[in-house]
Order: C-alpha cells, then sequence, then structure tokens
C-alpha cells in the first residue's frame, strides 16, 4: 500500500488524547490515526448501504414481503473473499 504525507490541523488537546492512545496501542500516531479514519470510512460505507437499500424500497420506505425475503437471502449468503493484488 503506497502511503501519503498530508498535514492535518487538530486541537492540541486532541492530539495530546491521540498520542497517549497510541502508545497505549503500541501504534505509531500515524497508524492510529489511519485505522481510525478506516474505521470512519467503514461506517460511512455501511450508511451510505443502508441509505441506498431503503431508497430501493420505494416511497414508503418500507420494504415489502419480497425486499425482505431479497434482504435476508443477500445478509445470509457468504461472504466472498477478494485476494489482495500483489
Amino acid at each position: 500500500m503506497r502511503t501519503t504525507k498530508i498535514s492535518i490541523a487538530i486541537d492540541k488537546q486532541q492530539l495530546k488524547r491521540a498520542r497517549s492512545a497510541a502508545k497505549t496501542e503500541g501504534l505509531s500516531l500515524s497508524a492510529y490515526i489511519a485505522r481510525a479514519l478506516g474505521n470512519q470510512l467503514e461506517d460511512q460505507r455501511r450508511i451510505d448501504a443502508a441509505r441506498a437499500l431503503h431508497a430501493s424500497w420505494g416511497d414508503s420506505g418500507i420494504p415489502t414481503a419480497a425486499d425482505q425475503v431479497a434482504f435476508l437471502a443477500r445478509m445470509t449468503r457468504p461472504r466472498v473473499r477478494r485476494s489482495k493484488a500483489a
């Protein structure tokens, strides 16, 4: 994975707490922040997926019986794991 250096502005107290938390976790500050950002981006991906699902239910926003069956089938099928590119 390629990384890029960036510059961010952060509150001094937040920075102090982040450095302490990173140290406790045995991570560099950069790795700690990258992990937190990754978690936030995954949360946002899930929120976006939920919004798309709700939008697919039409104007009422309430799933039909067929919508419910399709959703359960999708959620219970085995997850396909993709190999990482070399």
